[in-house]
């Protein structure tokens, strides 16, 4: 169970501190104020692990043209999801079209004129 804080330390305690104390418990709050005490911590909202996933399956979706119908499905404009598959997209490209040589490509002998 959670240790009761001294009587000093309840009196100035604001209603964020409060707050903080009823959702980790007065022991991590001391921890955290040990660790964290006169600094800024950022909390990230939960929407970027959300986000995270998203992105995820969009680049595992895209197939080199299907902007749209990625950008429809997911609710996004088109040049959100060119950010979000920069890396695939700039891959895709780089890849020859199949069946095209590539300039070091060794001609096949029975296809040569002699």
């Amino acid at each position: 169970m959670d240790e009761k804080l001294p009587e000093w330390l309840e009196q100035c305690l604001t209603e964020d501190d409060r707050q903080l104390i009823g959702i980790v418990g007065t022991e991590a709050f001391l921890r955290l104020i040990d660790t964290y005490g006169g600094g800024n911590v950022y909390i990230p909202k939960n929407d970027r692990f959300e986000r995270y996933a998203r992105n995820k399956a969009i680049v595992a979706e895209f197939d080199g043209y299907n902007f749209r119908e990625l950008a429809q499905k997911y609710h996004l404009t088109e040049m959100q999801i060119r950010v979000i598959v920069k890396d695939k997209a700039a891959a895709v490209r780089a890849k020859p079209v199949d069946g095209q040589m590539s300039l070091f490509d060794a001609p096949d002998e029975q296809n040569t004129d002699k």
